[in-house]
């Protein structure tokens, strides 16, 4: 449940909190914010929860409506295949530039960190989902592309509302720990198809999972 926020930067926890209540599904895809309703969940001023919506809507979680009220993101199953196309392109170059660059041990160090924390945090649903994208963000930083980076960082709210979409059953498959060592071990072994490859296959079985959502949703309407 959404709780009172007691930590001293109140914007940014009501950031974090938004942000979780939305990836978590506790804020759905299509729902209108309420500012009163949750200012007051939240324990802040409305000029506060502006503050953090705005930037919400600026990563790609809120969206405006016609009269200017924000509401929760909606993925249809078209779009998420064009993000994920996307995303599968700057993660495969993302990796193979990593593996190109003359310190690439050192930067596969800082991915097997990121590895590291996706395993301790299995089990505990919101961090898991952050030690996911943080793997990934990882993967995009340690490439030594701050434009590849800013792109991937364009897409994250959208890959937020995907695993929201999803349902946290599937997206939690997809962040298992397992799936990711494949990654690194394949980054260290350092043949460039077998990256490419490796990249592509967990792309693809993740969408596989998502876009199972949608025929599950079509076949009970």
């Amino acid at each position: 449940m959404i709780r009172n926020l007691k930590r001293t930067t109140l914007r940014d926890q009501c950031l974090d909190g938004l942000r979780a209540a939305i990836t978590s599904g506790q804020l759905h895809s299509g729902q209108h914010l309420v500012e009163t309703e949750l200012s007051e969940a939240f324990g802040v001023s409305r000029g506060t929860l502006r503050e953090a919506m705005r930037r919400l809507e600026q990563e790609g979680l809120l969206v405006a409506g016609p009269r200017g009220q924000l509401s929760v993101r909606a993925i249809d199953k078209a779009e998420l295949g064009h993000i994920y196309e996307v995303r599968t392109a700057l993660e495969v170059l993302a990796a193979q530039r990593l593996r190109a660059q003359p310190d690439h041990a050192q930067r596969l160090a800082h991915l097997r960190e990121a590895l590291a924390r996706l395993q301790r945090v299995e089990g505990d649903l919101g961090e898991q989902i952050e030690a996911d994208l943080d793997f990934h963000r990882t993967l995009c930083e340690q490439s030594g592309n701050p434009a590849l980076l800013t792109t991937w960082l364009s897409l994250e709210g959208a890959i937020r509302i995907s695993v929201m979409q999803a349902g946290l059953d599937r997206a939690l498959r997809n962040m298992s720990a397992d799936r990711h060592h494949l990654i690194v071990d394949t980054l260290e072994r350092g043949d460039p198809g077998e990256i490419e490859d490796e990249l592509q296959r967990h792309m693809r079985e993740a969408v596989a999972r998502l876009v199972s959502a949608y025929e599950t949703s079509d076949a009970d309407s």
